[in-house]
């Protein structure tokens, strides 16, 4: 596959910003990312090499099928309305490996490793795994239509929100 260097410096632009703007907490800034009909999906691990892959009939970590479904965490996290939030742990996101991995129609396959190091008054955590996004040419630039977090966690210590991953 030849690589736009072009499409390639838009997308690790946008990577560079969900990730600056989760740990500076600008909400607003994270949520414009998204499409509207955006699907935002951290499965479970199944056995050692198999993940879930349908959020409606298996176990998962968290599953949002729009951005209303981001907005309403958002609310929560602001309204300090979650236990997982009270208060926030502050976060360093780190994404590399992007690589584009299929582009079709206005849509562009994207897939990164990641890693968040949380510090906060319940200890601190470092996760990581592997993002996979279809990422939306719209007028307005890049929008995230859908993002699968993978977390290599086989046990999951705390608690984990959208800014955990």
């Amino acid at each position: 596959m030849v690589v736009d260097t072009d499409l390639h410096v838009q997308v690790s632009t946008l990577l560079a910003r969900e990730a600056t703007y989760l740990d500076e907490k600008n909400w607003d800034a994270w949520l414009d990312l998204f499409a509207p009909d955006v699907e935002y999906f951290v499965p479970a691990w199944l056995s050692e090499d198999t993940l879930t892959t349908d959020p409606r009939t298996q176990l998962c970590l968290m599953h949002m099928d729009s951005r209303l479904g981001l907005e309403e965490r958002v609310f929560r996290i602001r309204s300090r309305d979650s236990f997982a939030s009270l208060p926030l742990d502050r976060t360093a996101h780190q994404t590399s490996n992007i690589l584009i991995t299929g582009q079709s129609g206005d849509e562009v396959e994207v897939s990164a490793s990641w890693l968040v190091h949380c510090v906060g008054p319940r200890g601190q955590a470092t996760r990581g795994g592997r993002y996979d996004y279809t990422l939306r040419r719209t007028d307005g630039g890049l929008k995230i239509a859908r993002k699968r977090i993978v977390m290599i966690d086989e046990k999951i210590e705390g608690t984990v929100d959208v800014y955990h991953i």
